[in-house]
């Protein structure tokens, strides 16, 4: 087929998709299945209508269909996927992904040999590819109808990693069956390695792939067009480069490098630019499942579906069976092993009937090449059972959630809905009223207008008299959050905080904000600020990883630091959203006015205890702190007179010269203030002048104490972090030199005792660095923890041995304090 008239199909279908896509908003039903009919019909036209000639000799060869359409599907569904909800329920995602997938590849592939009569390990290749679940008709279903986020990302993820999984045993299935070799008994063992190797390496490529990349387009600072072409440049490279160049798995390089582009990317690349490459793989996904679903119409022959109605129906009740089978079982017992929370049986019964298969197994059948003699075979069953769930199970999908009561609201959902329209309310009639004032239009009756306006919204008004104080403190929390998010972003947006932090608090307001949504009874915005986010959770095992390897120690200074930054703005942000909230509720004279206090009592503490927190940084780093505060102030003005001359260049009242000149001085200014930064972090303390104050070290010599200087690092812990951990392997000595920690040990039933507490030139990691001399090894025998903002010098073993070796007096001072501890710190089991 010429060139021209390939054009001009995929300009036309696209073309035609759109438009469908464009009427089809109001329809109860998805607009996949509307494609697929048309597709249908164009086929039929295309026979008689030598116009729509084209269309029959139109195929996108398998090739295409695999490294074209398969990619850009795959990214883009990892990319939107919530990362940081995946990462939560990951256990269950993993049991749905590969188990469950390999229990109904089995199950409809050993139903179609036994049933059907075809060869064994044709009907495992069609088990495997019709295994491959799309749930774009359910997402939007859920996002239109508001469902639980949890369930989104369940459904989303099993359906991205499930895709993934049911391609690689497909590809390895289908070579199987190319190859003519059949499979046997004995080949089970290999087939299994085989597939771990290609899942595992192409996990292993796309995550390494994405997160070098993030830290390329970060590091040269790369401009928003950049970032998106080096976003589709990574899909179809994480692809090809899997598939060809390793060998493994190119559908999962794809999902890895989407998933770790959009999880370690949030904080190395702009907030803008996240939100333009979303948008952008929309339209590229849209784009490729129209043309998707359109080929499906176009492939469909009636007459052979009506012939091979019955193996159809066969195949589509073994795949219903087999989806049964893993949702209703296994998801209930990965809840119950992994302890995480319980998902209902109406959720599952979403998940079962929601498991649609569309464009991605159309891709895949497609794929397969055309000398397999079962192709249209293995086609038209594919082709029928699609048809089914976008014809049966799409359409259903609805009424299934609203039976199941998705559609209803909570009381914290009412009442949110009630403020807003309660607001919506107050806005109009200052409208009506600046209308009516100017004398420009008629007199209204208010009354009748206000009716009409209701009617308009398809809402009654809530009266805002009738309200409990129940309700009314559940109303100030959800305008709170609310005040806290704007504030939050204006603080993000003037340069007060870092974009790491930004998402961090971020994230912890939406999911607050969904427990008030939920909330059916007033509940303390607290609980969920003394929970740890998930970036809390990643730093904490990153400096777990870290805190004992020895050439870590310059590593682990600039993370520490960093996080002592991040700290002082974290709370620096809550005060100043905290006075935002205050005087906010202040003024909500609608709310009852002990809900009212009772709201701003909780903030009054809160911004308490953040104040707080900085007077003790401000005392621990006085010189940090004084330059960090001065650094921010003077980033908050740049940045400040930088958004109002991006305001006033976008509205066209500064020329273009004026604002390139004025974007080239705030860059240069900026990157100034960025690159001062770090230093200010090492003002604090001098390694010099920590050894210098020690007793311990007091007899070294000039060249010991230099060449000490040099091997030490000093390293800042936050409160609460783990200094050391019990029973670990240690590599690591350190002095405390400024701060306040505790030791845990544990008694012989395995519960934790606080045994002793540390602070100013005590020294840590002793009994290790001692057991290192005498017996050869070293395993921590406690946990300190830090208490308060700790200054340590951390020393690695090989240096302090070499120190006990030379000085006798050091090893003999060591050996008292561990046995003066010995006798003090052996944890005691009482009666109570």
């Amino acid at each position: 087929m010429p060139v021209s008239e390939v054009i001009f199909v995929l300009v036309v279908l696209l073309g035609l998709a759109m438009l469908v896509t464009g009427l089809c908003r109001k329809l109860p039903i998805p607009f996949t299945v509307v494609l697929v009919v048309i597709g249908v019909l164009l086929a039929d036209l295309a026979e008689h209508w030598p116009l729509l000639q084209p269309l029959q000799d139109f195929e996108l060869r398998p090739e295409v269909m695999l490294f074209i359409f398969l990619p850009a599907l795959i990214f883009e569904s990892g990319f939107a996927l919530d990362a940081r909800q995946l990462t939560r329920d990951l256990p269950a995602v993993l049991i749905l992904a590969i188990p469950a997938m390999l229990m109904s590849t089995f199950i409809v592939g050993l139903g179609v040999w036994l049933m059907l009569d075809t060869r064994l390990i044709v009907a495992l290749v069609f088990g495997a590819l019709i295994s491959a679940t799309d749930p774009v008709a359910v997402v939007a279903l859920f996002k239109e109808l508001g469902a639980p986020n949890r369930l989104n990302v369940l459904v989303e993820g099993e359906s991205l990693l499930n895709d993934a999984t049911a391609i690689v045993a497909f590809s390895i299935l289908l070579a199987i069956a190319i190859e003519g070799s059949g499979i046997g008994p004995g080949d089970i063992d290999s087939v299994i390695l085989e597939f771990l190797r290609v899942f595992i390496g192409g996990v292993l490529f796309g995550t390494l792939l994405g997160f070098a990349v993030c830290e390329i387009l970060h590091r040269i600072r790369a401009s928003l067009s950049v970032i998106l072409t080096t976003s589709i440049l990574t899909a179809y490279a994480a692809f090809v480069g899997g598939e060809h160049l390793l060998h493994v798995s190119g559908v999962m390089a794809v999902v890895a490098a989407a998933v770790a582009l959009r999880l370690f990317g949030m904080s190395r690349i702009r907030q803008d630019a996240t939100h333009s490459i979303s948008e952008t793989w929309e339209v590229i996904a849209l784009s490729c499942n129209s043309l998707l679903f359109l080929m499906v119409g176009l492939s469909v022959h009636t007459d052979n579906l009506l012939q091979r109605l019955g193996p159809v129906a066969i195949v589509i009740a073994l795949v219903l069976t087999a989806r049964a089978l893993s949702i209703y079982t296994l998801v209930p017992l990965t809840t119950r092993w992994f302890k995480l929370p319980r998902v209902t049986l109406g959720e599952r019964h979403i998940m079962w009937w929601g498991g649609l298969k569309g464009g991605l197994a159309i891709a895949v059948v497609l794929s397969i090449p055309a000398d397999l003699p079962e192709r249209q075979f293995l086609f038209d069953l594919t082709i029928g059972v699609v048809l089914f769930t976008l014809l049966v199970s799409a359409p259903t999908i609805r009424p299934l959630m609203q039976r199941l009561g998705m559609n209803e609201f909570s009381r914290g959902e009412e009442l949110e809905l009630r403020t807003a329209l309660i607001t919506a309310r107050h806005k109009l009639e200052a409208n009506l009223e600046r209308l009516q004032s100017s004398k420009l239009a008629p007199k209204i009756d208010e009354h009748r207008f206000l009716q009409d306006i209701e009617i308009a919204f398809g809402s009654t008004w809530y009266d805002e008299d009738t309200s409990s104080r129940e309700d009314d403190e559940i109303v100030a929390m959800l305008r709170a959050h609310h005040v806290e998010r704007s504030a939050l972003k204006h603080l993000y947006e003037t340069g007060y905080i870092s974009q790491y932090v930004y998402l961090d608090m971020l994230n912890r307001l939406y999911a607050t904000r969904e427990q008030l949504r939920q909330a059916e009874e007033p509940i303390d915005s607290h609980r969920e600020s003394r929970q740890q986010s998930f970036f809390q959770r990643m730093e904490k095992r990153l400096l777990r990883w870290m805190r004992e390897r020895r050439w870590t120690s310059t590593l682990l200074a600039r993370f520490q630091g960093m996080r002592v930054v991040q700290q002082v703005q974290r709370n620096l942000a809550h005060v100043l959203m905290c006075d935002a909230v205050i005087l906010n509720l202040g003024e909500q004279s609608d709310l009852d006015d002990d809900a009212r206090a009772h709201a701003i009592a909780i903030y009054k503490e809160r911004r308490k205890h953040y104040r707080k927190n900085l007077k003790m940084a401000r005392a621990r780093f006085p010189v940090f702190y004084r330059h960090y505060l001065e650094l921010l102030a003077k980033r908050s003005t740049i940045y400040s007179g930088w958004n109002h001359v991006k305001s006033e260049f976008e509205h066209g009242d500064l020329g273009a010269k004026g604002f390139v000149a004025t974007q080239r001085m705030v860059d240069v200014k900026v990157e100034r203030l960025r690159q001062s930064e770090p230093r200010m972090a090492r003002e604090e303390n001098s390694v010099a002048d920590m050894i210098e104050d020690l007793e311990l070290f007091s007899d070294l010599s000039d060249d010991d104490r230099a060449w000490l200087e040099k091997s030490a690092t000093s390293i800042t812990f936050l409160p609460g972090d783990t200094i050391m951990g019990a029973y670990q392997s240690g590599d690591t000595f350190y002095v405390l030199i400024v701060g306040d920690a505790e030791v845990w040990r544990t008694d012989a039933l395995s519960y934790p005792h606080h045994v002793a507490d540390l602070t100013d030139g005590d020294i840590i990691g002793e009994s290790a660095l001692l057991a290192e001399l005498e017996r050869g090894r070293h395993i921590r025998s406690a946990t300190i923890k830090a208490v308060s903002a700790c200054i340590l010098l951390r020393i690695s073993m090989r240096s302090m041995l070499r120190l006990l070796e030379k000085y006798p007096g050091i090893r003999d001072r060591m050996q008292q304090i561990h046995d003066d501890r010995g006798a003090d710190q052996a944890p005691k089991i009482t009666d109570d």
